[in-house]
Formats: C-alpha cells, structure tokens, sequence
C-alpha cells in the first residue's frame, strides 16, 4: 500500500477548499498538542496559526519538491517564525492577551520570535517535510 493512501487516506494531496480544510484542521490540531506537550497549555489563536503553517508546509513541500529536503525544512521554519512574530504582534501586542513571552530567551524579538525556537521549528520540519513530500506522491526527491 502508497504511503499516500496510509496518510489520511491521501487526504493531504487533494486540492480545493476541502484539502485545504482538512490541512488547516490536522496542522491546528498538532501545533495545539506540541504546545500542550511542550509548555503545558495552548491558546486558540495557536490553533489557528498551526493550520496556517500546516497548509503552508504542504504547498512548499508540494511546489519544491525537487529542492533538497533542508531547504524545503529552512524555507517553512522561517515562514513559522515570519507567521508566529505576526501572530504574536496581533494577540500579545495589540490586543494584549499575554499568549507567550520570550523575552527572557536570548536574541529574541520584541519577545515574540527567538532563534531558538526557529532552531527547533527547522528541525521538526524535517521529518514533517520528508512525510509530505511522499504523501503528495513526489517519486524525484533530494535529500
């Protein structure tokens, strides 16, 4: 059996509006749980973020899929970080809800963005990255 019939059914290779529901749903609902696992609570505005993110994963990993996998894992770590700063500008700046505060972690941003993090991102895009690109079906793939 293609791992792509093992991965939601092949769910994450449709295209449209229903693709993009089920991207937004399963990436709102991991990067809800990472939180949950990693700080102990999550925000709803992280639901949403992560589903961004997901859906955005999917499409760099679908339209480079010829480009070497640390390359496609660096590009989505660095649309994470642009997304989260963004997202944190609006929910912990704007409207001051108080999601998270970096500001006690190194080389951080307004508080809101680290290199850490990006670090950590970049490396949970690999595997994540590798699993998409053969959901999608992609038979040419650099490493």
């Amino acid at each position: 059996m293609k791992i792509e019939k093992l991965f939601l059914g092949g769910r994450f290779c449709r295209k449209g509006a229903h693709g993009l529901f089920i991207k937004l749903m399963f990436g709102g609902t991991a990067y809800g749980l990472i939180e949950v696992v990693w700080r102990g609570y999550t925000h709803p505005s992280m639901v949403l973020t992560g589903g961004i993110c997901f859906a955005m994963i999917c499409e760099v990993n679908h339209r480079f899929s010829q480009k070497p996998l640390l390359l496609r894992s660096a590009a989505c770590a660095l649309f994470i970080t642009i997304v989260e700063f963004c997202v944190g500008l609006l929910v912990n700046r704007i409207l001051q809800l108080g999601v998270w505060d970096y500001s006690d972690v190194p080389f951080h941003l307004m508080g809101q963005i680290c290199p850490l993090y990006s670090l950590l991102w970049f490396l949970l895009c690999i595997p994540v990255s590798f699993v998409i690109t053969y959901a999608n079906g992609i038979t040419r793939r650099k490493i």
